[in-house]
Protein backbone atom coordinates (compact mmCIF):
# COMPACT_ATOMS: atom_id res chain seq x y z
CA UNK A 1 0.00 0.00 0.00
CA UNK A 2 1.24 3.23 -0.78
CA UNK A 3 1.82 5.49 2.09
CA UNK A 4 -0.67 8.76 2.60
CA UNK A 5 0.20 11.65 0.89
CA UNK A 6 1.91 14.77 2.96
CA UNK A 7 0.10 17.35 4.67
CA UNK A 8 0.50 20.91 5.63
CA UNK A 9 0.92 21.42 8.95
CA UNK A 10 -2.33 22.55 11.27
CA UNK A 11 -1.67 22.96 15.09
CA UNK A 12 1.69 23.56 16.68
CA UNK A 13 2.97 20.96 19.53
CA UNK A 14 1.45 21.17 22.55
CA UNK A 15 -2.40 22.53 20.39
CA UNK A 16 -0.87 26.14 20.71
CA UNK A 17 -2.21 27.63 17.53
CA UNK A 18 -0.46 30.13 15.35
CA UNK A 19 -2.77 33.18 14.64
CA UNK A 20 -0.27 34.06 11.47
CA UNK A 21 -0.54 30.76 9.75
CA UNK A 22 3.14 29.70 10.44
CA UNK A 23 1.66 26.67 12.05
CA UNK A 24 3.81 23.34 12.94
CA UNK A 25 2.28 20.00 12.67
CA UNK A 26 0.61 18.89 15.98
CA UNK A 27 1.69 15.20 14.21
CA UNK A 28 4.47 15.62 12.83
CA UNK A 29 6.86 12.54 12.91
CA UNK A 30 9.23 13.83 15.52
CA UNK A 31 6.94 15.48 17.83
CA UNK A 32 4.53 12.30 17.31
CA UNK A 33 7.57 10.26 18.43
CA UNK A 34 8.18 12.19 21.67
CA UNK A 35 5.09 12.54 22.46
CA UNK A 36 4.50 8.86 22.28
CA UNK A 37 7.42 8.01 24.48
CA UNK A 38 6.65 10.42 27.37
CA UNK A 39 3.38 8.72 27.54
CA UNK A 40 4.85 5.65 27.54
CA UNK A 41 7.32 6.59 30.06
CA UNK A 42 4.80 8.12 32.25
CA UNK A 43 2.80 4.96 31.98
CA UNK A 44 5.22 2.89 33.05
CA UNK A 45 5.24 4.68 36.13
CA UNK A 46 1.49 4.74 36.60
CA UNK A 47 1.93 0.64 36.14
CA UNK A 48 5.18 0.28 39.20
CA UNK A 49 3.30 2.73 41.38
CA UNK A 50 0.11 1.02 41.11
CA UNK A 51 2.05 -2.19 41.97
CA UNK A 52 3.84 -1.03 44.41
CA UNK A 53 1.33 1.34 46.50
CA UNK A 54 -0.82 -2.21 46.34
CA UNK A 55 1.79 -4.43 47.40
CA UNK A 56 2.43 -6.40 44.11
CA UNK A 57 5.63 -5.57 42.99
CA UNK A 58 8.37 -8.36 44.02
CA UNK A 59 10.79 -6.93 46.25
CA UNK A 60 14.48 -6.14 44.86
CA UNK A 61 16.11 -2.68 44.52
CA UNK A 62 17.06 -3.63 41.01
CA UNK A 63 13.70 -4.53 40.47
CA UNK A 64 12.54 -1.25 41.26
CA UNK A 65 15.46 1.02 39.74
CA UNK A 66 14.98 -0.71 36.24
CA UNK A 67 11.56 0.41 35.09
CA UNK A 68 12.12 3.94 36.96
CA UNK A 69 14.93 3.93 34.87
CA UNK A 70 13.91 3.31 31.99
CA UNK A 71 10.75 5.54 32.40
CA UNK A 72 12.60 8.26 32.92
CA UNK A 73 14.52 8.04 29.59
CA UNK A 74 11.36 7.83 27.78
CA UNK A 75 9.95 11.12 29.51
CA UNK A 76 13.35 12.72 29.12
CA UNK A 77 13.37 12.47 25.30
CA UNK A 78 11.72 15.59 25.01
CA UNK A 79 13.15 17.48 27.56
CA UNK A 80 16.67 16.82 26.56
CA UNK A 81 15.83 17.64 22.89
CA UNK A 82 14.23 21.07 24.15
CA UNK A 83 17.55 21.81 25.93
CA UNK A 84 19.42 21.00 22.89
CA UNK A 85 17.35 23.42 21.18
CA UNK A 86 16.17 21.12 18.18
CA UNK A 87 13.64 22.89 16.00
CA UNK A 88 10.76 20.80 16.22
CA UNK A 89 10.84 20.64 20.10
CA UNK A 90 10.90 24.33 20.59
CA UNK A 91 9.17 24.25 24.49
CA UNK A 92 8.74 20.78 27.03
CA UNK A 93 5.04 20.85 27.93
CA UNK A 94 5.19 24.57 27.11
CA UNK A 95 8.34 25.78 28.81
CA UNK A 96 11.43 26.03 27.41
CA UNK A 97 14.26 25.68 30.34
CA UNK A 98 17.19 27.50 28.16
CA UNK A 99 14.86 31.18 27.75
CA UNK A 100 13.02 30.81 31.46
CA UNK A 101 13.75 29.87 34.87
CA UNK A 102 10.27 29.05 35.99
CA UNK A 103 8.23 26.56 34.20
CA UNK A 104 4.64 26.62 33.03
CA UNK A 105 1.82 25.19 35.22
CA UNK A 106 1.95 22.55 32.78
CA UNK A 107 6.09 22.10 33.15
CA UNK A 108 5.43 22.06 36.69
CA UNK A 109 3.07 19.26 36.50
CA UNK A 110 5.55 17.43 34.78
CA UNK A 111 8.41 18.49 37.03
CA UNK A 112 6.71 17.36 40.29
CA UNK A 113 6.67 13.69 38.62
CA UNK A 114 10.14 13.37 38.75
CA UNK A 115 10.24 14.16 42.73
CA UNK A 116 8.45 10.70 43.97
CA UNK A 117 10.40 9.30 41.16
CA UNK A 118 13.83 10.00 43.00
CA UNK A 119 12.03 9.23 46.25
CA UNK A 120 11.17 5.56 45.11
CA UNK A 121 14.96 5.38 43.82
CA UNK A 122 15.91 6.25 47.24
CA UNK A 123 13.31 4.58 49.38
CA UNK A 124 14.13 0.83 47.58
CA UNK A 125 16.14 -0.90 49.76
CA UNK A 126 15.29 -4.64 48.96
CA UNK A 127 12.05 -4.86 50.40
CA UNK A 128 9.32 -2.62 49.13
CA UNK A 129 6.26 -3.16 51.45
CA UNK A 130 7.72 -0.36 53.79
CA UNK A 131 5.22 2.49 54.05
CA UNK A 132 6.92 5.19 52.80
CA UNK A 133 7.61 3.28 49.49
CA UNK A 134 4.09 2.32 49.08
CA UNK A 135 3.61 5.89 49.72
CA UNK A 136 5.78 7.31 46.94
CA UNK A 137 3.99 4.77 44.67
CA UNK A 138 0.64 6.67 44.67
CA UNK A 139 2.03 9.61 44.52
CA UNK A 140 4.21 8.45 41.60
CA UNK A 141 0.76 6.98 39.78
CA UNK A 142 -0.86 10.47 40.62
CA UNK A 143 1.63 12.84 39.67
CA UNK A 144 2.04 10.79 36.31
CA UNK A 145 -1.27 10.06 35.71
CA UNK A 146 -2.25 14.40 36.38
CA UNK A 147 0.46 14.82 33.54
CA UNK A 148 -0.90 12.91 30.98
CA UNK A 149 -4.57 14.12 31.96
CA UNK A 150 -2.93 17.96 31.71
CA UNK A 151 -1.26 17.75 28.02
CA UNK A 152 -3.77 15.85 26.39
CA UNK A 153 -6.13 18.80 26.96
CA UNK A 154 -3.43 20.79 25.95
CA UNK A 155 -2.78 19.24 22.58
CA UNK A 156 -6.72 18.78 22.01
CA UNK A 157 -6.75 23.08 21.68
CA UNK A 158 -7.31 24.05 17.92
CA UNK A 159 -9.57 20.93 17.11
CA UNK A 160 -12.72 21.64 15.40
CA UNK A 161 -16.11 19.87 15.06
CA UNK A 162 -17.00 16.71 15.82
CA UNK A 163 -13.27 16.16 16.76
CA UNK A 164 -13.26 19.16 19.25
CA UNK A 165 -16.61 17.32 20.68
CA UNK A 166 -13.59 14.32 21.24
CA UNK A 167 -11.70 16.71 23.23
CA UNK A 168 -13.06 15.48 26.77
CA UNK A 169 -11.94 12.03 25.71
CA UNK A 170 -8.31 12.62 24.45
CA UNK A 171 -7.14 12.62 28.25
CA UNK A 172 -9.18 9.12 28.51
CA UNK A 173 -7.55 7.74 25.66
CA UNK A 174 -4.13 9.06 26.00
CA UNK A 175 -4.06 7.86 29.64
CA UNK A 176 -5.18 4.15 28.60
CA UNK A 177 -2.51 4.16 25.37
CA UNK A 178 -0.16 4.87 27.81
CA UNK A 179 -0.96 2.56 30.34
CA UNK A 180 -1.09 -0.04 27.46
CA UNK A 181 2.27 0.91 26.13
CA UNK A 182 3.57 0.99 29.77
CA UNK A 183 1.99 -2.18 30.92
CA UNK A 184 4.38 -3.70 28.03
CA UNK A 185 7.42 -2.32 29.39
CA UNK A 186 6.65 -3.18 33.27
CA UNK A 187 6.05 -6.49 31.51
CA UNK A 188 9.44 -6.24 29.59
CA UNK A 189 10.75 -5.50 33.34
CA UNK A 190 9.41 -8.33 35.19
CA UNK A 191 10.50 -10.89 32.30
CA UNK A 192 14.05 -9.83 32.69
CA UNK A 193 13.72 -10.18 36.42
CA UNK A 194 11.79 -12.62 38.03
CA UNK A 195 12.62 -16.20 37.05
CA UNK A 196 9.17 -17.09 38.09
CA UNK A 197 6.83 -17.25 34.82
CA UNK A 198 3.18 -15.30 34.82
CA UNK A 199 0.34 -17.63 35.34
CA UNK A 200 -1.84 -16.95 32.16
CA UNK A 201 -4.80 -16.31 34.45
CA UNK A 202 -2.77 -13.53 36.64
CA UNK A 203 -5.38 -10.33 36.81
CA UNK A 204 -2.48 -8.38 35.67
CA UNK A 205 -2.32 -10.26 32.34
CA UNK A 206 -5.83 -9.94 32.02
CA UNK A 207 -6.11 -6.39 33.30
CA UNK A 208 -3.75 -5.46 30.54
CA UNK A 209 -5.73 -7.04 27.85
CA UNK A 210 -8.54 -5.28 29.20
CA UNK A 211 -6.74 -1.83 28.61
CA UNK A 212 -6.34 -3.26 24.99
CA UNK A 213 -9.95 -3.58 24.32
CA UNK A 214 -10.34 -0.16 25.81
CA UNK A 215 -7.66 1.22 23.71
CA UNK A 216 -9.21 -0.13 20.42
CA UNK A 217 -12.90 1.38 21.42
CA UNK A 218 -11.57 4.37 21.90
CA UNK A 219 -9.42 4.93 18.39
CA UNK A 220 -12.74 3.59 16.90
CA UNK A 221 -14.52 6.44 18.46
CA UNK A 222 -11.91 8.83 17.12
CA UNK A 223 -11.32 7.94 13.86
CA UNK A 224 -15.63 8.19 13.43
CA UNK A 225 -15.98 11.82 15.25
CA UNK A 226 -13.04 12.02 12.26
CA UNK A 227 -15.44 10.95 9.73
CA UNK A 228 -18.53 13.12 10.59
CA UNK A 229 -16.52 16.20 10.62
CA UNK A 230 -16.08 15.41 6.83
CA UNK A 231 -19.11 14.31 6.48
CA UNK A 232 -20.97 17.82 8.02
CA UNK A 233 -18.05 19.42 5.57
CA UNK A 234 -18.76 17.17 2.52
CA UNK A 235 -15.62 16.63 2.29
CA UNK A 236 -15.57 13.02 2.72
CA UNK A 237 -13.09 11.94 0.32
CA UNK A 238 -10.19 14.32 1.85
CA UNK A 239 -9.05 12.12 4.73
CA UNK A 240 -8.33 9.21 2.21
CA UNK A 241 -5.88 11.65 0.69
CA UNK A 242 -7.95 10.52 -2.91
CA UNK A 243 -7.37 7.13 -2.35
CA UNK A 244 -10.03 4.41 -1.83
CA UNK A 245 -11.75 4.18 1.29
CA UNK A 246 -10.30 0.75 1.41
CA UNK A 247 -7.03 1.69 1.23
CA UNK A 248 -7.16 3.86 4.53
CA UNK A 249 -8.97 1.50 6.32
CA UNK A 250 -6.13 -1.46 5.09
CA UNK A 251 -3.91 1.57 7.06
CA UNK A 252 -5.83 1.45 9.97
CA UNK A 253 -5.70 -2.16 10.08
CA UNK A 254 -2.14 -2.94 9.67
CA UNK A 255 -1.39 -0.24 12.32
CA UNK A 256 -3.57 -1.43 14.77
CA UNK A 257 -2.48 -4.93 14.31
CA UNK A 258 1.36 -3.33 15.67
CA UNK A 259 -0.23 -1.37 18.38
CA UNK A 260 -2.65 -3.57 19.75
CA UNK A 261 -3.33 -7.33 17.56
CA UNK A 262 0.31 -8.56 18.01
CA UNK A 263 1.32 -7.21 21.62
CA UNK A 264 -2.09 -9.19 22.78
CA UNK A 265 -1.36 -12.37 20.71
CA UNK A 266 2.33 -12.16 22.53
CA UNK A 267 -0.18 -11.79 25.70
CA UNK A 268 -2.13 -14.73 25.45
CA UNK A 269 0.13 -17.17 23.90
CA UNK A 270 1.96 -16.89 27.20
CA UNK A 271 5.28 -17.08 26.41
CA UNK A 272 7.74 -18.87 29.42
CA UNK A 273 11.70 -18.94 30.37
CA UNK A 274 14.04 -16.87 27.91
CA UNK A 275 11.12 -16.85 25.30
CA UNK A 276 9.45 -14.14 27.62
CA UNK A 277 11.56 -11.63 27.74
CA UNK A 278 11.43 -11.52 23.98
CA UNK A 279 8.35 -11.82 23.50
CA UNK A 280 7.47 -8.58 26.13
CA UNK A 281 10.47 -6.80 24.15
CA UNK A 282 8.37 -7.17 20.88
CA UNK A 283 5.13 -6.29 22.11
CA UNK A 284 6.92 -3.00 23.76
CA UNK A 285 8.39 -2.26 20.68
CA UNK A 286 5.64 -3.16 18.57
CA UNK A 287 3.20 -1.02 20.19
CA UNK A 288 5.12 2.09 20.53
CA UNK A 289 5.96 1.97 16.84
CA UNK A 290 2.10 0.95 15.76
CA UNK A 291 0.80 4.19 18.48
CA UNK A 292 3.46 6.58 16.48
CA UNK A 293 2.33 5.26 13.33
CA UNK A 294 -1.44 5.37 14.38
CA UNK A 295 -0.97 9.38 15.67
CA UNK A 296 0.58 9.89 12.01
CA UNK A 297 -2.05 8.48 9.88
CA UNK A 298 -4.37 10.38 12.22
CA UNK A 299 -2.56 13.69 11.73
CA UNK A 300 -2.45 13.46 8.18
CA UNK A 301 -6.35 12.32 7.70
CA UNK A 302 -7.65 15.50 9.73
CA UNK A 303 -4.74 17.30 8.12
CA UNK A 304 -6.51 17.00 4.71
CA UNK A 305 -9.45 17.56 6.04
CA UNK A 306 -9.16 20.90 7.72
CA UNK A 307 -7.02 22.20 4.57
CA UNK A 308 -8.50 21.10 1.26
Amino acid sequence: MAEPNEAPPIALAHGRSDGDGALSSLFSLPIVVVQTASATGYGLWMVLGTALALGLYPDGRGDVLAPLSIGMVLVGVGLLATCLRLPFAPEWHGWNPVKRMMPTPEGMIAMATFLPMLALGGLARGGNDFWATRLAGAVLMLCSLATLVYTARGDSRGLRGAVASMANTLPLGRTISALFAGGLWFWLCVALQVETPIDPLNPWRLALLGVALALGLVEGMRWRALRQLAEECGKTASITGGRSAVSLLGWRFGVAALAIGLPCLLLIAHPTGATQAWAAGLAALSCVVGQCLEQRLYGRAYARLVSS
